[in-house]
């Protein structure tokens, strides 16, 4: 079955395997250049973490997506944080929650993401 543009929920859009390539190498081009220590390409988000964040949230508009470090110091120690986002703003907290910081079951931040490198798959068009 394919799935059109106009198939898809709103704020939704597929782009091409060229537009996609197009992205990856430009990003993969500026890590070289740049000389930078971060080489992150890519983040393997499970769907386990998106179900889960749907199921604590299920007025969310969207997941914004903050990029971190494990370690300060260390560029390849990257890290994708998961929040919700209802009506434009961060929902960092569970509704209900005492909203403790320190506490991971108010928590509704996610971070169960593995990075490429060092966790990659095989060469396709957009890592190669």
């Amino acid at each position: 079955m394919t799935i059109t543009n106009e198939e898809l929920p709103e704020g939704g859009r597929k782009i091409t395997v060229t537009e996609a390539v197009r992205l990856t190498t430009n990003w993969r081009t500026y890590l070289a250049d740049s000389e930078c220590d971060f080489q992150t390409k890519a983040f393997l988000i499970p769907i386990a973490s998106i179900k889960n964040l749907l199921a604590t949230n299920p007025d969310a508009q969207g997941v914004r997506a903050y990029l971190g470090l494990n370690d300060a110091d260390d560029a390849m120690s990257g890290k994708l944080v998961l929040v919700p986002v209802v009506d434009g703003e961060d929902v960092i907290f569970l509704p209900g929650s005492n909203g403790d910081p320190d506490e991971e079951d108010d928590s509704n931040v996610y971070d169960r993401v593995s990075t490429c490198p060092p966790v990659c798959p095989s060469a396709n068009e957009l890592n190669s």
